[in-house]
């Protein structure tokens, strides 16, 4: 019952963000091919595909996210990631970006019914306009709490599971804006996944973002993005999960 109270209000909160002076429907596609070795590794990559769904709007976006995780401790794992991708920001204006990330999630319940973890990180990113053939370098802290709730099952390492998660981002720009339509400030975020088998797992989430389009004037706007991602899981693991503490 908690866990439904509590997911109600997050839904609640979505219906209640404040309105803005524009709002967008975006679809992200993505397919996740994850690689875990002896126990405490993780090569991952992530191929997305992002694009606008209003009539009037050409924002696209095609990346790449190849990332490295490290299981330093129980409850704390280090990541590290590189997303690489193109945008066409708008009719005759797009451009090119790699944005290397490194941070750590720290998992405060885990290997239960509900687990909770929370992620720091910190991003760099370099940013090229490609039709003005100029560079910008802006820096950003990512902060971003995680509950995931498995359905019909113990945990989140069974077969054949039905789990929920929702989550919440926020964006703290160091230094300066680069030149983009949707400069994320914070986003919500619930979903529903089904976890078929250790290696085929399939996820649907709705994102409410609010963003601020740095090309055409400093104003903000919600968005609401439509998320569907495969995952594709290599490697079985030969170990039993981590212990619950």
């Amino acid at each position: 019952m908690r866990i439904q109270k509590l997911l109600t209000v997050v839904l609640i909160a979505f219906i209640s963000w404040p309105l803005y002076a524009q709002h967008d429907e975006q679809l992200w596609l993505d397919f996740q091919v994850s690689y875990p070795f002896a126990n405490r590794y993780l090569l991952e990559n992530t191929t997305s595909y992002q694009t606008l769904l209003n009539k009037d709007g050409k924002w696209r976006n095609l990346s790449i996210s190849p990332t490295f995780e490290y299981v330093l401790f129980t409850r704390l794992d280090l990541v590290s990631e590189i997303p690489m991708g193109y945008t066409l920001q708008k009719e005759g204006v797009s451009s090119f970006e790699i944005s290397p990330i490194v941070g750590g999630r720290f998992h405060i319940t885990q290997n239960r019914k509900i687990d909770l973890r929370f992620l720091l990180r910190y991003q760099v990113r370099a940013f090229h306009e490609i039709e003005a053939n100029d560079w910008e370098i802006s820096n950003r802290t990512r902060l971003k709490g995680e509950i995931y709730w498995s359905i019909n099952r113990p945990n989140l390492y069974n077969d054949k599971l039905w789990y929920a998660f929702t989550d919440y981002e926020e964006f703290i720009v160091l230094d300066q804006q680069v030149d983009e339509r949707f400069a994320n400030r914070r986003r919500a975020r619930v979903g529903l996944c089904y976890r078929l088998s250790y290696k085929h797992r399939f996820d649907i989430s709705y994102t409410l973002q609010s963003s601020r389009d740095e090309i055409d004037g400093d104003f903000i706007s919600n968005d609401s993005v439509i998320q569907l991602k495969y995952k594709l899981y290599l490697n079985p693991p030969t170990l039993s999960p981590p212990p619950t503490n």
